[in-house]
């Protein structure tokens, strides 16, 4: 068993998300993930829905209009990094076997710099919806991105290579090593998406698989 542990701070190539986040392989380990800074959207329901949809456009749009203006401004400028989905489900406590989707719940993120405010962050959303021509004109879900502090924790971690229905596996792997040491896991994960399903082949997508644990 490897366990690993890192300071709060920029990931590699200038992005906000830690290594820790966006880099695994194909062994579980034990992970000690920094404190950061993320926009993110909450939402319900299966990923092929169109409110995820939207949600997804709504958080790059920001995202990349958040940098462009912070690079203007002769603020820090950043890479970005990879989408991550926060998942849980309304079901009864000892639930065992995969949740109907219409019990999910998501919140995404994208790593942002540290010292990104809510003000900042309310003023490129109001910008984006009134820009003409742009991509998120009107858009009623761009409003209910927020930004989020998220707290240092510990979690077991998988590279999970192939289709999002496979994952169950990697997750079994992860918690036979959480249960060998004497740790228990959560009933939420987050995964960290490094290539587009729209574009890759599902036997070629990468996911870094990141299981949560109970206090």
């Amino acid at each position: 068993m490897r366990i690993e542990s890192a300071k709060a701070r920029h990931g590699e190539n200038g992005s906000p998300t830690p290594r820790e986040i966006a880099t695994a392989s194909d062994k579980p380990d034990i992970v000690q993930l920094p404190k950061r800074r993320c926009l993110a959207i909450d939402g319900a329901g299966s990923p092929g829905d169109e409110g995820f949809q939207q949600a997804i456009a709504a958080m790059y749009g920001i995202t990349y209009a958040l940098k462009f203006a912070r690079k203007k401004a002769g603020k820090h400028d950043f890479k970005l990094g990879p989408l991550e989905g926060h998942w849980a489900a309304d079901v009864p406590p000892g639930t065992t076997g995969r949740p109907p989707e219409s019990t999910w719940r998501w919140r995404l993120r994208i790593g942002v710099p540290v010292d990104v405010t809510h003000d900042e962050l309310e003023r490129i959303k109001r910008e984006v919806v009134i820009k003409k021509h742009g991509k998120l004109v009107g858009s009623p879900t761009v409003g209910h991105v927020f930004v989020e502090t998220i707290p240092a924790e510990r979690v077991g971690r998988v590279l999970h290579v192939g289709p999002y229905a496979s994952e169950p596996e990697s997750f079994a792997r992860i918690g036979a090593l959480l249960a060998d040491a004497g740790l228990k896991p959560a009933p939420t994960h987050i995964e960290v998406y490094l290539n587009d399903p729209r574009r890759a082949r599902p036997a070629a997508l990468r996911t870094v698989l990141l299981r949560e644990l109970t206090a």
